[in-house]
């Protein structure tokens, strides 16, 4: 798909997960995993045996997934539905799978502390098992491989073949971008930030365009940094990084070693296909930087990797 139509499937999911509950919440679920894997099996419930403390399985990926939607959060029944689901699959499901993955609709960024601590007990006491959470923007990081006419079996609509403009890309990071905007003129940098010396800039080979969109976002990465530590869900950070190494998997299938293609669409992704004012452009760059000299995105030079031409500059 086009950048313009990933950004419309993408809205358009939003809309439909932020819908659904229950019962319409799992067929969602059910409809994306089957289209995006060929080896996922949807479970139904048999009589009295159940679903055997799951919702869906991948038999090559030996995944094992158990649904929670409802449309009022309620504690003690969710605590009771995940030790129930996790002592059933242990139980009729012994050989079937490697990973327990809790499925939620968590719209937050994250998933509730009860949750993240249910998921360690049971990895605590069932060591052999994984336990991984999947919220909707994992469960979108999975339809984003979806090409075009799968998509729109997902969405059950058309996407528009024409060019819309979109201001927002990446929703979840908009409140990142303000403060970012905010902040930035507020805070001049110093004087030129020295580029890290690991050589990732080389290793991916980038222009000299593409290392000045890093350059420019670099003295403002401390602001990203300061952002997620001061924020009150400490899993915000890791959510959105998951989401741009899913866009950049996403975005090297389709345009290889590309790199200056890549980050060109990276920065799209952030703030939509609409041209953005200055400062929300400036603010994209500080992200595309942080995220980049993190490792979330680009590859990463294997230990010990020299370029072969000393090219002024690097990075981490």
């Amino acid at each position: 798909m086009l950048p313009h139509q990933m950004q419309y499937a993408q809205s358009k999911f939003r809309s439909l997960i932020e819908g659904s509950f229950g019962n319409e919440f799992e067929k969602l679920f059910h409809r994306v995993m089957e289209l995006r894997h060929e080896d996922y099996v949807p479970i139904r419930t048999a009589g009295s045996i159940g679903d055997l403390g799951g919702d869906g399985l991948r038999t090559v990926g030996r995944r094992l997934y158990a649904c929670y939607a409802p449309e009022t959060f309620n504690v003690s029944e969710v605590r009771g539905k995940f030790r129930s689901d996790v002592e059933s699959a242990i139980i009729q499901r012994p050989e079937q799978f490697d990973i327990f993955v809790f499925v939620h609709n968590d719209q937050r960024g994250g998933i509730h502390p009860v949750i993240s601590g249910l998921l360690m007990e049971a990895g605590k006491d069932h060591p052999r098992i994984a336990f991984q959470q999947m919220g909707p923007q994992k469960i979108w990081h999975e339809a984003m491989f979806l090409d075009r006419l799968r998509m729109e079996h997902l969405l059950g609509e058309a996407i528009p073949v024409e060019l819309v403009a979109y201001r927002i890309g990446m929703a979840e990071i908009e409140p990142l971008l303000k403060h970012l905007a905010d902040h930035r003129q507020h805070d001049a940098s110093t004087g030129d930030v020295p580029l890290p010396t690991t050589h990732k800039v080389e290793y991916n080979e980038l222009s000299p365009q593409a290392r000045q969109v890093l350059q420019a976002g670099r003295p403002y990465g401390y602001l990203v940094e300061q952002y997620y530590r001061e924020g009150l869900d400490l899993r915000e950070r890791d959510e959105v990084a998951d989401s741009f190494r899913a866009y950049y998997r996403r975005m090297r299938n389709e345009h290889g070693d590309d790199a200056d293609e890549i980050l060109w669409q990276m920065q799209r992704y952030v703030l939509g296909q609409e041209a953005a004012r200055w400062e929300r452009e400036e603010a994209a760059k500080a992200v595309l930087a942080y995220f980049f000299d993190e490792c979330d995105i680009f590859e990463v030079p294997p230990p010990g990797w020299q370029p072969s031409i000393d090219v002024e500059g690097g990075a981490a």
